[in-house]
């Protein structure tokens, strides 16, 4: 059973991370997007929705005879999954497009909350000290 919900648990997350990156693109928070350009973004989602699901439902015989997930298990499973595929997007994306040469986007002058992923990573915020209060 362990094997199965660490496995369905990287299903969750990467499929995750394809809505998310879909999300973020539609919404133009620029500050999150894994590439500079809103048509390759969604796309890079949708591959990583499709490569998840042909991974976790065609690569292998799920139907095995130790116990299945059961929904309880299921359900937490996705909840951790999704909160790291948020955790990731907000935290490791923008430190992986500076790893990649790209900067860090400059955040607007008068936008709060959500609305400053529109110009700016999570991490130029924070330098700047933007991402404190509300």
């Amino acid at each position: 059973m362990l094997p199965l919900l660490f496995e369905y648990s990287g299903f969750a997350f990467v499929a995750c991370l394809g809505v998310i990156q879909i999300a973020v693109s539609l919404s133009g928070l620029r500050g999150l997007w894994l590439t500079p350009w809103p048509w390759a973004n969604s796309t890079v989602g949708g591959a990583l929705i499709i490569v998840g699901a042909w991974w976790f439902f065609a690569s292998d015989a799920r139907a095995t005879p130790y116990p299945l997930l059961e929904g309880s298990q299921q359900g937490g499973a996705f909840l951790f999954a999704a909160l790291a595929a948020t955790w990731a997007t907000i935290f490791l994306i923008p430190m992986l497009r500076r790893a990649w040469g790209r900067p860090a986007l400059a955040p607007g002058a008068a936008n709060r909350g959500l609305e400053s992923f529109r110009a700016g990573s999570f991490w130029a915020l924070r330098s700047r000290g933007r991402g404190r209060g509300g």
